[in-house]
């Protein structure tokens, strides 16, 4: 390893910081917002704070928190509620599939029987008679 690599730059530091000129305003603006927290009801200080919220986490049933054992059973119904729903998307992309299979075949007999009755239609006009269809859309 050569000595310049480890020896500081000055000038990255100096590229880095910006100088501001000694102008509070400036600073100021480079500083991220000051944190505020809002005091609980009742609260006068952030000392009663720290210590509603304390109480709050010892008893939490009666402020209406969820306690350790509602946790567990409601991560135990989502793993339950998740499984179930992987396996409906996945019986539904199955029915989806086999939709999309059904209509292709559905598709492919209509113009079969398209061809069927304009063939037929050609030989009854060859035979000098008519030929009458009756389809399921004429119910």
């Amino acid at each position: 390893m050569s000595s310049e690599s480890q020896e500081p730059n000055p000038n990255a530091e100096a590229e880095e910081t910006p100088d501001s000129g000694g102008d509070p305003a400036a600073e100021d603006a480079r500083s991220p917002p000051a944190l505020t927290i809002a005091l609980p009801d009742g609260s006068e200080s952030v000392s009663d704070a720290i210590v509603t919220n304390r109480e709050m986490l010892r008893e939490p049933q009666e402020h209406g928190l969820a306690t350790d054992q509602d946790i567990t059973h409601l991560s135990k119904a989502m793993e339950g509620l998740s499984s179930s729903v992987e396996e409906v998307k996945h019986e539904h992309d199955k029915s989806e599939s086999e939709i999309d299979e059904l209509r292709a075949v559905v598709e492919r007999q209509r113009r079969q029987i398209d061809e069927l009755q304009s063939m037929v239609t050609s030989l009854a006009d060859i035979l000098g008679t008519e030929a009458e269809w009756e389809t399921f859309e004429d119910e």
